[in-house]
């Protein structure tokens, strides 16, 4: 009878202990399952602020959304612009002095093209030229609220932006270098809303214009011109560089911190004002700043191609007689000539500024109006 009873006793204890282990498991995973309630008295870290040093109002609401969308398409249009590389017959150099005969414009050109949508120039790698230039709005700013708001555009820190609003490629390479006009009393030429970009050392406004944004500190940021060159080096248009500007142009010995230098914007308290911490030596540092040089006549090359400057427009076919401009448009045109005195610093190409009294009787329609 005892045995019997022991026998029963081990049975209900191990049902008993069964139930727990099945019990806690139950708990367990109930608690694993059940939303963590908040604790009352502690605070959560709140998410970091973007930099807006603007009053409110100006950032517009879909600024990080209108940006990621104009990178998407970056890299939709350098997708094709390698592609055009890729298949690019190389041109045949020949002659003396040599040239690149057959292919050589298109390769300069191609070269151009390439650098507008990189945006691997810039130090955080986020915006390219064409971030500020985008072919469907005639190679200016592409976010509307932008335009409608800051009207200047973020640069690589955002969001740091510049001051005005981003000058068109169209006609621009024609630009002639600033000059002084002592008969009309005017100037001419230069590049940049203020002619500030005179073409002075280059003898062209345009490719020294394309040199500006790349260091400055509220657009690409660069902190040196030799990053621009060093980042060249690292592209995947390195061999067409090369093709244009001579075998080995971009052969510069950069030291081994030049990485981590120019993914630091410029203006940066580290650098202490100096604008070339890239430690170079002389030789290093002179090719450097030729490759900058390409860098700004490749760009130019691309603007002054039909793809940037066809001479399409209504205004163009109406200075060549194939277009007679409505009443509007001939008010508009009278008013620029005329009262409004437009045309005593943005030339229209067709004759001289006007004064009182005098009448624009110029016939000769030129192929490439200069609005300086």
């Amino acid at each position: 009878m005892r045995p019997r009873i022991l026998m029963r006793l081990f049975t209900a204890c191990l049902m008993v202990l069964g139930a727990l282990i099945i019990f806690r498991g139950l708990l367990a995973e109930s608690e694993t399952t059940q939303p963590t309630l908040p604790n009352p008295h502690i605070h959560p870290t709140p998410p970091p602020q973007i930099y807006n040093p603007y009053p409110p109002g100006i950032l517009p609401d879909d600024l990080n959304a209108e940006l990621a969308r104009v990178l998407q398409e970056i890299d939709v249009i350098e997708a094709r612009a390698i592609q055009r590389m890729q298949a690019l017959q190389p041109p045949i150099k020949t002659g003396q002095p040599p040239i690149l005969q057959n292919t050589g414009t298109e390769a300069v050109e191609t070269l151009g093209e390439l650098m507008q949508y990189d945006k691997n120039i810039s130090p955080n790698r986020n915006i390219a030229c064409a971030s500020c230039h985008m072919p469907y709005v005639a190679f200016s700013g592409p976010i509307p609220s932008v335009n409608l708001t800051m009207i200047a555009y973020p640069g690589t820190v955002h969001f740091r932006a510049g001051k005005r609003t981003a000058q068109r490629y169209t006609y621009a390479p024609f630009f002639p270098v600033l000059q002084f006009n002592e008969e009309q009393g005017l100037f001419f030429g230069g590049n940049f809303w203020d002619s500030r970009a005179t073409g002075y050392l280059l003898r062209n406004p345009d490719a020294q214009q394309a040199q500006g944004p790349p260091v400055d500190t509220q657009e690409m940021g660069n902190p040196d011109t030799a990053c621009v060159a060093f980042k060249l080096k690292q592209s995947v248009y390195r061999p067409l560089f090369e093709l244009v500007w001579g075998e080995g142009s971009l052969d510069i010995h950069f030291p081994g911190n030049t990485e981590s230098i120019c993914a630091t914007p410029g203006g940066a308290a580290v650098f202490h004002g100096n604008t070339t911490p890239v430690n170079l030596n002389r030789k290093e540092r002179q090719l450097a700043d030729e490759a900058y040089n390409h860098w700004g006549q490749s760009l130019d090359a691309y603007e002054q191609s039909v793809q940037v400057s066809a001479f399409s427009s209504k205004f163009d076919a109406f200075l060549k007689g194939n277009y007679t401009l409505t009443p509007t448009e001939q008010a508009g045109y009278d008013l620029f000539r005329g009262k409004a005195n437009c045309n005593s610093c943005h030339l229209d190409g067709r004759g001289t500024a006007l004064t009182q009294g005098q009448s624009d009787n110029s016939m000769a329609a030129q192929v490439n109006p200069l609005f300086t």
